[in-house]
């Protein structure tokens, strides 16, 4: 009986596993975000008021974009929309520009159209470390010993 469970939960997880690496949101060598969607891996890098799209399949091939399109719809933390239509640029790649801006809080999605695979969407957000300033520094904490005087502030020179 215990064989048959420890079976049927391996074939379980065999199943399961590679659909857990598959989906959701993947690293990319542009330091962006890439999502999958349908057949596609949609890598979208950000910027305020510019999209840029890079297509690829699951095996991380460059898709050809001529032919397709894409719309972006762009939610800030207000609510505020902006949809953008990207156009393909050159081999993988499509580009749009709007009236946005970018923040941690942005989120968008895109739906990408491709000859006869149909529509798929990506969902992108950007929650990304907040931003420090960088730390102040007083004129004491740059304070160098003077030449000849010891770390413990006496002088040589008495």
């Amino acid at each position: 009986m215990k064989q048959i469970l420890f079976s049927f939960v391996f074939l379980g997880l065999l199943f399961i596993l590679p659909a857990w690496v598959i989906a959701g949101e993947h690293q990319s060598a542009r330091d962006s975000q890439v999502q999958a969607a349908g057949p596609y891996n949609l890598e979208l890098i950000a910027k305020d008021g510019q999209l840029q799209l890079y297509v690829t399949d699951r095996m991380h091939n460059a898709v050809q974009t001529s032919g397709g399109s894409a719309n972006a719809n762009i939610i800030d933390k207000d609510g505020n929309r902006a949809t953008v239509q990207l156009k393909p640029v050159f081999g993988n790649i499509m580009r749009g520009s709007g009236d946005f801006k970018i923040t941690p809080d942005t989120k968008i999605s895109v739906l990408l159209a491709m000859d006869e695979k149909g529509t798929h969407v990506a969902r992108f957000s950007f929650k990304g470390k907040p931003e420090t300033a960088p730390a102040q520094t007083t004129e004491s904490d740059n304070h160098q010993p003077h030449e000849g005087a010891s770390e413990n502030g006496s002088s040589d020179e008495d």
